[in-house]
């Protein structure tokens, strides 16, 4: 099997024949259950689980623990595009949910809000492998696309709308201090939660994310960017948003630009989405 990256602390390298899984030692015990060194039993937990809605794999909440208290969640890889159409869950080179686990690791390591990783997990056959990411689940939380679209008409409240922006500015300027570039960057991909102290947010989905030191200010523009496509290709943003607004989530977000600088910034912003006025 291919080499993985070194492992994160507290984790530890379970194999068996044609299958190799990064464990978190303090749930091994849980993830043998689950089935981590055995791909008929895990495609059992799989098929148990309760849907989720989570890109192009999908993903299953399931019981961690005996009560069902503790849950995990489990996030099959598969390929997007035309390949996928072609391979499905196949892959050649690498051990991606390995790699997603690693830089997952480095992010909450460096203060970035994201789900706790239990397991990476890599079934070999020939000269292809399919592979598991398992994260412990984040209870009452919904992805912000579904707190946007499926909230209460006629929409959250514009303060709730605010304190939602910031509390997300916040997260994704961690995520840039951190080196962590985030190519799937999308409401989809942000957990949500609201509590007595106000909103809490997750970026979740490192698949294809890489860690960079320092991360270049062109690939944090490109994550702005496309965080921002996505919510005019969902139809998510709830209201126009003003070039004010814009500015103040940017510059909380890490973007440290003024005057014409951030004027320019904007415009290649509105660039990016005529560029890609295709996409909706």
């Amino acid at each position: 099997m291919a080499g993985i990256l070194s492992l994160p602390d507290g984790f530890e390298l379970l194999e068996a024949p044609a299958v190799r899984a990064v464990v978190r030692t303090a749930v091994k015990d849980e993830l043998l259950a689950l089935g981590v060194l055995d791909e008929a039993k895990l495609e059992e937990s799989r098929a148990a689980g309760r849907p989720i809605r989570s890109g192009r794999g999908g993903a299953v909440s399931v019981a961690l623990a005996p009560d069902g208290n503790d849950r995990a969640v489990i996030r099959h890889c598969r390929r997007a595009g035309p390949l996928g159409r072609i391979l499905g869950d196949k892959y050649i080179c690498g051990a991606r949910p390995m790699e997603e686990l690693a830089v997952c690791e480095a992010a909450r390591a460096a203060g970035v809000s994201a789900p706790e990783c239990l397991a990476a997990v890599v079934h070999r056959a020939g000269l292809f492998y399919s592979g598991d990411l398992i994260v412990r689940e984040v209870p009452d939380a919904v992805t912000l696309d579904a707190w946007l679209r499926d909230g209460p008409a006629p929409g959250p409240a514009p303060g709730s709308v605010r304190a939602v922006a910031g509390v997300f500015a916040d997260a994704f300027a961690r995520l840039a201090a951190a080196g962590i570039y985030h190519p799937d960057l999308h409401a989809g991909n942000v957990l949500l939660r609201e509590n007595d102290a106000g909103f809490v947010v997750w970026i979740i989905d490192f698949d294809k994310a890489k860690l960079l030191d320092p991360l270049p200010a062109a690939l944090r523009d490109r994550m702005l960017f496309r965080f921002n496509r996505a919510l005019v290709k969902r139809s998510l943003a709830p209201r126009p948003v003003t070039l004010a607004a814009r500015i103040r989530f940017c510059r909380r977000a890490g973007v440290a630009r003024a005057g014409e600088e951030m004027h320019g910034f904007a415009t290649r912003c509105a660039a990016h989405l005529k560029r890609h006025s295709w996409r909706y």
